[in-house]
């Protein structure tokens, strides 16, 4: 995130640009430990990828998890609204990432949130892909909006399960769509949902017959399964993953009210331009710190 940064006065004053660093590494530990705290089974996120609508899918378990725990760790209210197979949609109305940059006009800020974002999908649900800021309230936009796009064969991977197989391996093997949830031991019902499935996954076409993406699945997917691991999804325990947020953001705290309190070197003008400078070539906020001491000292 700060290596996104071009010029300090995005931020405002001196003073205004080192109070929200403190914000922004706050917020760089508070993902760093929810996300560590955070891993979902896969059973979680095949619900979560089988979902037909975003109605759907946004009151499923896992999302409802993801918009809470985004909420505490403090990048706002997330509301789903896009939810294709390999597409996800977020929107954020009130961002106070966004807000950390009061003198940006016509441009994108919330990198933090975007890498947050691909992180969790990466790590917690194990769907790699890349997350984009598409709109941002700085760019004029209503609100800030991101957009999650995932690695097809890891999403294949995870969304359908051994039954999904059962009735591609079926199929293939000329069974009739009447027959499958006789075969399969599964009602009508799940047998219809399951198929519906496939044909929005593009395994099956309108008419229930093999497409040259299910004959692909087939032959090479299936040879690369997931292992369900059995374990309570992480808002079992909401409490110790909010206590891992807040001890992470403790340092963070301490730094940025002392910086408030004490003024760590004398403010100077083009220490706000060589903030910046030094900001494009840290990895994190901490080195760039430790840069700025070590500089002042050796002075």
């Amino acid at each position: 995130m700060i290596r996104n940064m071009e010029k300090g006065n995005e931020f405002g004053s001196f003073a205004e640009t080192i109070s929200a660093l403190g914000t922004l590494t706050k917020l760089e530990s508070a993902v760093s430990a929810a996300i560590k705290n955070s891993k979902t089974p896969a059973r979680e996120t095949r619900k979560f990828l089988k979902c037909m609508s975003v109605e759907e899918a946004g009151n499923t378990a896992l999302f409802q998890f993801i918009r809470e725990l985004f909420r505490r760790v403090g990048l706002g209210q997330m509301k789903l609204t896009r939810n294709d197979i390999f597409r996800y949609d977020l929107a954020i109305e009130d961002s106070p990432v966004a807000k950390l940059y009061p003198n940006v006009k016509n441009k994108k800020t919330c990198y933090i949130t975007a890498e947050a974002i691909i992180e969790f999908f990466t790590k917690d649900l194990g769907l790699p892909g890349n997350c984009e800021e598409t709109s941002c309230v700085n760019m004029g936009d209503p609100y800030c909006e991101f957009t999650i796009s995932l690695q097809p064969l890891a999403v294949y991977q995870l969304a359908l399960d051994p039954y999904d197989k059962e009735i591609i391996s079926a199929i293939i093997d000329g069974s009739t769509v009447k027959s499958l949830a006789t075969k399969l031991e599964m009602s009508d019902e799940e047998a219809k949902y399951r198929l519906g499935v496939l044909q929005r996954y593009h395994i099956l076409d309108e008419k229930y017959a093999i497409t040259e993406i299910g004959d692909t699945y087939q032959k090479y997917g299936e040879g690369m399964p997931v292992e369900d691991e059995d374990f309570p999804p992480p808002w079992k325990d909401m409490a110790e993953i909010t206590s891992a947020i807040s001890a992470s953001t403790s340092f963070a705290e301490a730094f940025t009210e002392t910086a408030k309190e004490d003024a760590i070197w004398e403010i100077k003008e083009e220490d706000i331009v060589n903030l910046a400078d030094e900001a494009k070539k840290s990895v994190s906020f901490a080195e760039l710190i430790s840069k700025q001491i070590k500089d002042k000292k050796n002075e």
